[in-house]
């Protein structure tokens, strides 16, 4: 049983927060490498960061910043 890491989401977030996934990882905004991300994003659900991705379509997911911020500070112990 896996458990996770509830992120501290505003109640009222903007569309701002929110990124593509494969913008995201290029970006200069991403604190992790590009492999890195990619692999936390394959492995979300048993590494608690399941929370920082929205899908929207079979193969569209976009990336709420804070709330993969927060999980990144998390799984490094910050």
């Amino acid at each position: 049983m896996t458990s996770a890491i509830l992120p501290k989401i505003s109640n009222n977030p903007s569309l701002s927060e929110y990124i593509p996934k494969n913008k995201f990882a290029v970006s200069p905004n991403c604190p992790v490498t590009e492999p890195e991300f990619n692999w936390l994003f394959k492995q979300r659900e048993q590494n608690g960061f399941a929370l920082a991705f929205v899908k929207v379509s079979a193969r569209s997911f976009l990336v709420h910043i804070p709330s993969f911020i927060e999980c990144l500070n998390a799984k490094r112990g910050l």
